[in-house]
């Protein structure tokens, strides 16, 4: 539309160097002011559009532009050449008669083919199909395909950690989801049997809401099943697109129960390019009151796991261990994803369409009620 703006002020200005220059060229100054008015109408009607669109407006059908020299013609036909195309009649002593100007009379010559012109331009930028376009982009971003396994067993009430072992993960895998907010994370929680209380997700507020719902309790807590625990999260992450896909296991204990051996689960894992790394919470025997007399975690198996698929063992010894290899495993290497947009587009045609009809309306009735013209 600036462009339609900057043609109007130069019919501006050529129509005042006509006027200064050129004497007896009333018609062709009124041409040009005539397409001056045009154009600057035309490009205010884009500046309002583009106003009310949030400045993310667009023409589907641009070139219909190019039928602006229709209104304009129509214009120029019905007031600078009219009288080219009108038959005259001769009347006697004309000369004497004095012509007579009024309000009414300009509104009766110029008011009508005003608006009908108006109505046409309208009709044009209806035609080149305004639209309001919504564009979201997702820019580049990195992540990885994360599955949380928590320990739910009875041993994890013990409260050699602060409040307990139990509430200590909870609190430290819930932080370590607020800091992944490109990465698709699931839950999957332990005990005799393993469930998945998740599905892989960016939603992490609901995430969120299904962590603060696990307790001790919601399984058999009498034994643990490592082995079906990777089961279950290893066959849900076997699918994923994802470059990069990791399981962190939490536990506090050994592998006592269940139908798959830890070994195999593991194997299974990294035959599906999934990494394991394993943490195991339990503070040293004799290090305080609540500590168990003799070691709770198989550091042997645990790091097995981690070893078979390419990931790492953990031993956090209190809740302040257990923050930092959160932390440390928050490192882990990222996978690129392609940057993605939608473009939704919608119509914005209408209210020129009714403008449109408003002055051609408008104008037939001034017309044919109230500023008639007598031959």
């Amino acid at each position: 539309m600036i462009y339609f703006f900057i043609i109007s002020v130069g019919l501006l200005l050529a129509a005042l160097g006509v006027n200064l220059f050129v004497k007896r060229a009333t018609k062709t100054m009124t041409v040009l002011i005539a397409g001056f008015s045009a154009l600057t109408l035309v490009s205010l009607a884009g500046l309002v559009l583009g106003r009310l669109a949030g400045k993310n407006a667009e023409f589907l059908h641009p070139w219909a532009f190019l039928l602006l020299v229709f209104p304009f013609a129509v214009f120029l036909a019905q007031t600078v050449f009219r009288g080219a195309f009108a038959r005259r009649i001769a009347y006697p002593m004309t000369h004497l008669m004095v012509e007579q100007s009024s309000l009414r009379v300009l509104f009766t010559r110029w008011l009508p083919v005003t608006l009908y012109t108006a109505a046409l331009l309208f009709m044009v930028v209806a035609l080149a199909r305004p639209v309001r376009v919504d564009r979201t982009v997702l820019p580049p971003t990195e992540g990885i395909d994360i599955m949380l396994i928590m320990d739910v067993s009875a041993s994890m009430q013990k409260q050699d950690f602060y409040p307990s072992r139990f509430v200590a993960a909870q609190q430290t895998a819930a932080r370590f989801i607020s800091k992944r907010f490109n990465d698709r994370i699931g839950l999957v929680a332990f005990a005799k049997q393993a469930m998945l209380q998740a599905p892989l997700t960016l939603d992490h507020d609901a995430l969120q809401e299904y962590l603060s719902t696990l307790f001790l309790g919601i399984l058999d807590p009498n034994f643990t099943a490592i082995g079906d625990a990777l089961g279950v999260a290893a066959n849900h992450l076997k699918d994923s697109k994802a470059k990069s896909k990791i399981i962190i296991l939490l536990t506090d204990g050994d592998s006592n129960a269940g139908t798959i051996s830890p070994q195999l689960a593991a194997k299974a894992a990294a035959a599906y390019g999934i990494r394991v790394y394993t943490i195991g919470t339990a503070s040293a025997p004799g290090e305080s009151i609540y500590s168990s007399t003799e070691d709770e975690i198989n550091e042997g198996l645990m790091m097995e796991i981690a070893d078979a698929t390419g990931g790492k063992f953990y031993r956090a010894k209190n809740e302040a261990e257990l923050t930092k290899i959160y932390d440390t495993i928050n490192e882990l290497e990222k996978t690129q994803f392609s940057p993605s947009s939608t473009v939704n587009r919608s119509d914005f045609y209408h209210p020129f369409l009714l403008l449109a009809l408003a002055c051609t309306l408008a104008a037939f009735i001034l017309e044919k009620l109230f500023l008639i013209k007598v031959p």
